[in-house]
């Protein structure tokens, strides 16, 4: 070879190595690149709340990690105003005092409120046939509101001060017999009624006399619920009385529920219970009963419509106005009341919701509002308590998970004048929620 070639051959060989050099930096660059990118969009990921990345468990208990994984948590906060218009913005029958009579949570005239906080966390389980399963619920309320549904024995009882509530605490276990049996151990809320203490779930943003008078709000005890099929489900609770957390006396209440499902559009419920409530005597026994029917899609399927019933009895009842030196007490003391709700989805953003409502407590030992009158030592006459209520809720949502509830309500008092002197009472609301 000459020497010149051998020189051409060199060139080649250093050209060629030069080559390969540059691709390999190139690659080792292209992948430098890459692997910012990759960083970056993480980075951006994370910020936007999208990240698929897993969180290091060396950080974080797998304790932790289990429950948060088993554990769904919900609630909403709600805030409203109220104006009662048959006597403007003062009361006349407690000087300084903007109470309006005959109402519970929404109480303050011309006033803003802050409702509720509410809070609920859960391990929901399911009826199982084949498996034991448990889980639980708690249920916290922070607001205005908290103080109206205390129970005796917890944040100093009702009519405390503190804005505070455990709504309920409990422990849900399966039992695999049949179709699953779920006992539920702790504090819940009532079987009955269509109303419930959170606003946002009700067709209407008041509460109902139904609500407010002739039923519990929570009972502490042990509760069995069982389906027999798609159509029939039962549920039976023992506790230690009406809104009690420690027992007033040794009787315990009982409650018994059956609610039957004809078709998958309407629900019948019927209702039972019974059991001493007072510290007078463990044998002068509160027995009553309820039916609560409900119909979807009446007509059309716009429209949605509830009704329910009630009665309540009551031996040697003390009046809830205790007036006098002596507490009037009524061997036999009767209530009844009646009630029919209505809602109309005029969009997927706008229904409107009608509620008619009827109370009689023959005694005055359910509804408190309204003084007793005592004609003669010992003796005590109350006025009958006839009590109506005519109200509209307009339920607008604007956005996902907002509320806008403008209300207008009627109510009325048979001859006991018991609005603020007054037979008649007219008041308008507006509350918004917002729910997550």
């Amino acid at each position: 070879m000459s020497v010149h070639a051998k020189r051409l051959k060199v060139v080649w060989l250093c050209l060629s190595a030069a080559v390969v050099l540059g691709q390999t930096q190139a690659r080792a660059d292209d992948q430098q690149l890459m692997d910012r990118i990759k960083v970056l969009e993480d980075k951006i990921a994370v910020l936007e709340g999208k990240s698929t990345q897993t969180v290091t468990q060396a950080s974080i208990p797998q304790k932790t990690l289990d429950f948060l994984g088993q554990t769904e948590i919900s609630g909403f906060v709600s805030a409203s105003y109220i104006y009662d218009f048959s006597r403007g913005a003062k009361s006349s029958a407690t000087p300084g005092s903007p109470t309006i009579g005959g109402r519970l949570f929404d109480s303050n005239n011309n006033s803003f409120t802050l409702d509720k906080f509410k809070l609920a966390v859960e391990h929901p389980i399911d009826y199982s046939p084949t498996n034991w399963l448990a889980g639980y619920r708690a249920d916290l309320i922070v607001g205005q509101d908290a103080p109206l549904t205390h129970s005796s024995g917890l944040f100093g009882g009702p009519g405390s001060s503190q804005d505070i509530d455990l709504e309920q605490a409990f422990v849900d276990v399966n039992i695999p017999i049949g179709n699953g049996l779920k006992v539920i151990a702790g504090k819940t809320v009532t079987l009955m009624g269509v109303e419930v203490i959170e606003e946002v779930a009700n067709p209407n943003w008041s509460e109902g006399n139904q609500f407010i008078y002739v039923e519990n709000f929570t009972q502490t005890g042990i509760q069995l619920a069982y389906k027999w099929n798609d159509k029939i489900d039962t549920e039976l609770v023992v506790f230690n009385g009406w809104d009690q957390l420690p027992d007033n006396n040794s009787s315990p209440s009982f409650m018994g529920r059956i609610g039957i499902a004809p078709d998958p559009n309407t629900t019948i419920g019927l209702l039972g219970y019974g059991g001493c409530e007072t510290l007078v005597d463990n044998h002068d026994y509160r027995t009553g009963a309820e039916i609560v029917l409900n119909r979807n899609k009446l007509f059309t399927d716009k429209l949605n419509a509830w009704l329910q019933f009630d009665y309540g009895h009551e031996d040697n009842a003390p009046a809830a106005d205790l007036s006098g030196a002596t507490p009037a007490v009524f061997p036999n003391a009767d209530w009844y009341a009646a009630g029919a709700w209505a809602t109309y989805d005029f969009t997927d953003k706008v229904e409107l919701a009608l509620r008619a409502d009827y109370l009689k407590d023959k005694e005055g030992v359910r509804t408190p509002f309204v003084d007793g009158s005592v004609t003669a030592p010992g003796e005590f006459s109350v006025a009958p308590k006839e009590l109506y209520s005519l109200t509209a809720t307009l339920n607008i949502k604007p956005i996902n998970n907002l509320q806008v509830r403008p209300e207008v309500r009627f109510d009325h008092s048979a001859a006991s004048q018991a609005f603020d002197g007054k037979d008649d009472q007219v008041t308008a609301l507006i509350g918004v929620a917002y729910l997550y």
